[in-house]
């Protein structure tokens, strides 16, 4: 019996493209097993320790995979929030790995990593578009001493290699895949076959290859900023004073967003990738890197990524 593969993620490295192209049942692709990702976070992430039933999770883990294994299908689960939540600074990431450990020992990983930099940039335009209030410089800004109310941003979690050998050591490296998502831009193909290579499950190329969901322009990102400010509640800004607003708002910040200039998405990307640099410029990304390099056998700085 093929062994079970999840996929952990990371956030903005094809995950939901690969939830919906890839695992849709379709062409000789298999189905997500647990294709609710409210609800496996819900049962596996979320719950403190003091709440979490290990028993009562693994034995509605063991009916889903029986259920797919009885219907003839792999087990691939899927859910990029088993790696934590960056704007949270992945603080749960490690416990989830144990857990998962726990719930399905003879499981496969596959993690999807990306160039920091690059990575930093859509994490922040995407916590904008679900209703971030932060530009970019203090999204980034570290916690002032002392104020640890609430998880933030943690630039530590970008050497990759540590949370790579973590996965090692809990699941075995013969059990861990980990790619760059630059791979996947440059060659889908490619990509989806290294991880049947990899799990054993048939992963036949969609149609589709786009991305899903595609970062908003410069210009509309600051433009939801403002609106967000004023309008939309989520938990990242939880008392906005005019709600009602919320949808007449952002659907003005696309309107400006369309009538971007390139010379000004220019000027604004010059802008931000320097503050992007400059606040990871105290860690150590070209050793991580080149650790990672050498545990993936491949080079990364042909992805682009510094070593």
């Amino acid at each position: 019996m093929t062994r079970p593969l999840i996929h952990l993620g990371l956030h903005r490295t094809g995950s939901t493209w690969f939830q919906q192209h890839v695992l849709d049942g379709r062409d000789g692709r298999p189905p997500g097993t647990l294709p609710d990702r409210a609800e496996t976070t819900a049962r596996i992430v979320l719950p403190r320790e003091l709440d979490f039933d290990a028993l009562a999770t693994r034995r509605w883990m063991q009916e889903e995979i029986d259920r797919a294994t009885n219907r003839g299908s792999p087990v691939v689960i899927s859910n990029e929030r088993f790696s934590g939540n960056p704007a949270a600074g992945w603080c749960d990431a490690e416990r989830t790995v144990h857990r998962l450990a726990d719930l399905v020992p003879d499981a496969r990983i596959l993690l999807v990593v990306r160039e920091q930099h690059s990575l930093v940039r859509s994490i922040w335009l995407q916590q904008i578009r679900i209703g971030g209030i932060s530009g970019i410089e203090d999204f980034l800004r570290p916690l002032d001493r002392g104020d640890h109310r609430l998880p933030a941003f943690d630039p530590r979690f970008l050497e990759f290699d540590r949370f790579v050998d973590l996965l090692d050591r809990v699941f075995g490296g013969q059990n861990v895949l980990a790619l760059p998502f630059e791979g996947l831009c440059d060659d889908p193909v490619g990509h989806l076959e290294r991880i049947e290579a990899f799990s054993e499950i048939p992963l036949p190329a969609p149609p589709e290859t786009g991305p899903v969901f595609a970062a908003p322009s410069l210009l509309e990102a600051a433009a939801l900023r403002r609106v967000n400010l004023l309008a939309v509640r989520s938990s990242l800004h939880r008392a906005p004073p005019f709600p009602r607003l919320a949808g007449p708002g952002r659907r003005l910040a696309h309107v400006l967003g369309r009538v971007a200039t390139e010379a000004g998405e220019n000027r604004r990307g010059r802008r931000i990738d320097r503050i992007i640099r400059s606040r990871l410029a105290d860690l150590d990304l070209a050793a991580s890197n080149r650790r990672l390099s050498s545990r993936l056998d491949m080079d990364l700085a042909g992805f682009g990524w510094t070593t």
